[in-house]
């Protein structure tokens, strides 16, 4: 029972979150009863809604289960997200078409991710320590951005479209792509 009760909190904390990010990002607020409607019509809200069930089936020990819908969800909507993912309860995905999550991946509360965003496994080269980012809260990463390896960004912190990030951020970072070579004839 605990396991089912996780899921639906998970699920109301990622739609309060897709809530918040189309009232300060829409300018228009969402009904809380708009839930059920919502989950047939948000790619993003589906791809959680997944995910939730992905870590229900491991919560209750099913763990083929869990790479079942791991491989659903990369058929149905071109995204990779591995069962052993974390992401916090509230966590919202836009399009998500593209989107890689590796093993080790840790996504905190309220962060936002786009469409072709991947959070990937890495060898720090220094330490040669193995590993995936950790996003800590209320971290929107911009459509395709790469994270690579164990890094940490940094609470609040937004990673623009197209950056690669292999190095940790402090809370508050903007980190965008390099701005392209023109050649002006």
């Amino acid at each position: 029972m605990k396991g089912f009760k996780r899921f639906f909190a998970d699920v109301t904390s990622d739609y309060s979150q897709v809530r918040r990010s189309l009232e300060k990002y829409g300018g228009r607020s969402l009904p809380s009863w708009r839930l059920p409607i919502d989950a047939v019509q948000r790619i993003g809200f589906q791809m959680m809604i997944a995910v939730r069930f992905m870590r229900l089936l491991r919560d209750l020990r099913i763990p083929l289960g869990a790479q079942v819908v791991s491989r659903l969800i990369r058929l149905s909507y071109g995204a990779e997200i591995h069962w052993d993912a974390e992401l916090a309860p509230g966590v919202s995905i836009v399009h998500g078409t593209g989107l890689v999550l590796s093993r080790s991946a840790r996504v905190g509360q309220g962060c936002i991710l786009f469409q072709g965003v991947t959070l990937g496994e890495s060898i720090d080269a220094t330490s040669r320590e193995v590993g995936a980012p950790t996003l800590e809260s209320d971290v929107h990463v911009g459509p395709g951005a790469v994270l690579l390896g164990p890094i940490t960004i940094g609470a609040g912190s937004k990673i623009m479209a197209n950056a690669v990030v292999t190095i940790s951020v402090p809370s508050g970072s903007i980190v965008r792509s390099p701005a392209p070579e023109v050649d002006v004839r």
